[in-house]
């Protein structure tokens, strides 16, 4: 990570008689800070992730018709999209492990993403810290006597204020977007390592022994998946 020291208000003071000087102040702090942030967190890590645990929830009701016409409503059943959603789930149901393979890259690709937003945070934070010094210092200054620097300094402190605030802003959706990855991650580590386990093994019990109880544990546990993906969906909203 880039060096998160940046200029300090400049010692001695800054001269208040020259015009020029004081329409600049800060000018320096806000270039270094350009430098130091750079261009914003890239994201869509979290939206791949989420969109292969879809598929996951679709290839589980492959043999669930009614749950499917349920799904697409009556409208959607005249216009033949409960057929279009069984051909679908069935492709899916034969591709589940390549969906859990692609989701698990996605995984990866997210908490790559989600130290980047840390590293960011961390620099963004480090410029609210500077800029509020700046301006504290600025607002320290002896009143300039000249009303046009009086006016320049009052400008300055203002744009440097509104910059922080700015930053701040930045920071605060750093935090969330972290927030949503960490809450995203621990949703499909439920499913992928507890959830579909016991899913896939009642299902296996279900077939091989027609046990009531199996194929109640079975829906059971593809509920508990329906409802994790369904709140990763809304996390993404």
């Amino acid at each position: 990570m880039p060096d998160l020291l940046l200029p300090t208000p400049p010692h001695p003071a800054l001269q208040t008689t020259d015009p020029l000087a004081v329409a600049g102040y800060g000018g320096e702090l806000l270039a270094a800070v350009e430098r130091l942030i750079g261009a914003p967190a890239k994201t869509g890590a979290a939206a791949v992730l989420v969109a292969e645990m879809d598929n996951v929830r679709q290839a589980m009701q492959a043999h669930d018709g009614r749950r499917i016409r349920r799904s697409v409503g009556l409208w959607g059943r005249l216009l033949g999209r409960d057929v279009e959603a069984q051909v679908q789930a069935e492709q899916l149901a034969g591709q589940l492990d390549v969906c859990l393979l692609r989701a698990d890259d996605g995984l990866q690709a997210l908490q790559q993403e989600l130290d980047r937003h840390q590293q960011q945070l961390a620099r963004v934070e480090a410029a609210v810290a500077a800029i509020d010094v700046w301006a504290a210092a600025g607002e320290a200054l002896p009143a300039p006597k000249e009303p046009v620097s009086q006016a320049a300094l009052q400008r300055r402190l203002q744009h440097l204020r509104g910059l922080a605030r700015l930053r701040q802003t930045e920071a605060g959706q750093l935090r969330l977007l972290h927030a949503q990855g960490v809450e995203l991650i621990e949703r499909y580590q439920r499913i992928r390592d507890v959830l579909l386990p016991l899913w896939r093994q009642q299902t296996l019990a279900q077939h091989a022994a027609g046990m009531p109880a199996a194929l109640a544990k079975a829906a059971e546990a593809q509920a508990r998946i329906v409802d994790e993906v369904m709140a990763m969906q809304a996390r993404l909203r």
